[in-house]
């Protein structure tokens, strides 16, 4: 059955449901956190992935790390003022970046920002998603092929939803542009929630985003699904084809991570990617990750910063040469 997704109504029961219990006061007791919230930063607008997964981590983190956690949504620069604030807050865990690939890997080595990728240490991976590519019903294309050959027929006429320059649905598009060899016009709203309000309103003509932002209307029959850029297909959409199988090569995973800022304790870093461990293998934030079509591929600290450090060093290569 395909996952459903998650309501803001059940999101909201399950964040008042969410209490201290006796577990989460013993890891209080011992732990090397600052005797305060963990402010759990998005740098996204509200409405896309990144937010969608904060509001469960922080729903359910607190019995797992011994302290409440406070979702902050702090959009703007695409990622950049949410990094740049964590970057430069006290390195003791009490404020902590949901980071990823772009944020952290790509963008500081191709743009003039108010961080570096060493500001920050890798605490835990949580999950890593493909994109899928999405358009109306109305448009003149239902294919990821018919959408090329419309590309290729009214140059520049197809404008398409993205977040930011050298973000996901930026990167995704680019690829699909070269490999096709077609010009699109991307129109950067920020994040997947207004990407997708500006699609369905009839603004732009297609997007490329997480499961967790269009599956709800792809069950509705509001958007249909294209291709998704993955070697396999999506368990949760088996009925959308990958990119590859199209013909088109295009294959991405986008990673979602908690960062610290760096010089952040070692002990630190560890109780925390324990603690996040200890979250993800729960049975009540595995059922909530389900309900938005997502799940969980987790990497602990050490695992995290090799990953991390071979991805920055593969896209150093690709963008810049080196």
């Amino acid at each position: 059955m395909t996952p459903k997704v998650l309501s803001l109504t059940l999101l909201s029961a399950s964040l008042a449901a969410a209490g201290l219990s006796a577990a989460s006061t013993a890891l209080a007791d011992e732990s090397h956190l600052p005797d305060e919230p963990i402010r759990f930063v998005t740098p996204y607008p509200a409405g896309g992935s990144h937010s969608l997964h904060a509001g469960i981590i922080t729903a359910v983190g607190e019995e797992f790390l011994g302290r409440p956690l406070i979702s902050v949504i702090r959009g703007g620069g695409g990622g950049a003022v949410a990094a740049a604030e964590v970057a430069g807050s006290t390195p003791d865990g009490s404020m902590l970046l949901f980071g990823d690939p772009t944020i952290n890997s790509l963008r500081p080595q191709v743009e003039d920002l108010p961080y570096a990728m060493e500001d920050f240490v890798p605490v835990a991976r949580i999950n890593y998603s493909s994109a899928i590519f999405v358009t109306t019903p109305d448009q003149p294309f239902q294919t990821i092929g018919e959408l090329v050959e419309y590309a290729a027929d009214n140059p520049d006429d197809l404008v398409y939803s993205s977040d930011n320059r050298n973000g996901w649905t930026y990167t995704v598009f680019e690829m699909l542009k070269s490999t096709a060899d077609v010009e699109m016009r991307g129109v950067e709203l920020g994040g997947g929630g207004p990407a997708v309000t500006q699609l369905l309103g009839g603004n732009t003509m297609a997007y490329a985003g997480d499961a967790s932002v269009v599956g709800e209307h792809l069950e509705a029959g509001t958007l249909t699904g294209l291709c998704v850029t993955d070697i396999e297909r999506s368990d949760a959409y088996p009925e959308i084809p990958t990119c590859q199988e199209e013909g088109y090569d295009v294959v991405f995973q986008f990673w979602r991570g908690v960062m610290a800022p760096a010089g952040t304790p070692d002990e630190v870093i560890a109780e925390l990617s324990d603690g996040f461990e200890r979250m993800t293998q729960s049975e009540g934030f595995l059922r909530l990750i389900s309900q938005i079509g997502s799940g969980i591929q987790f990497q602990g600290h050490e695992e995290f910063a090799e990953s991390l450090a071979a991805e920055q060093a593969a896209l150093r290569e690709a963008y810049l040469g080196e």
